[in-house]
């Protein structure tokens, strides 16, 4: 999935929701969760995450990273 940018940072488009980098409690102390140098345009292999708000993104370094959506975000932002 293309990497696109708004006003807010970097996301993926899925398909009811975004998906951004940052950490989130639960999930930041396992995964890497950072925006592990991508850029906008860039196309990584991505997977949802079962039973999850998470995307999974396979860098070609064979890296995971795993992007959070806005909504679960928006829920820990007081955290």
């Amino acid at each position: 999935m293309k990497i696109r940018q708004d006003e807010k940072g970097l996301y993926i488009k899925g398909p009811f929701d975004l998906y951004r980098p940052g950490g989130v409690p639960g999930y930041d102390h396992v995964y890497d969760m950072s925006d592990g140098g991508l850029a906008v345009n860039d196309n990584p292999k991505t997977s949802y995450v079962a039973g999850t708000p998470l995307i999974k993104i396979n860098l070609a370094d064979n890296r995971l990273l795993y992007w959070a959506t806005e909504y679960t975000h928006r829920l820990y932002a007081k955290y």
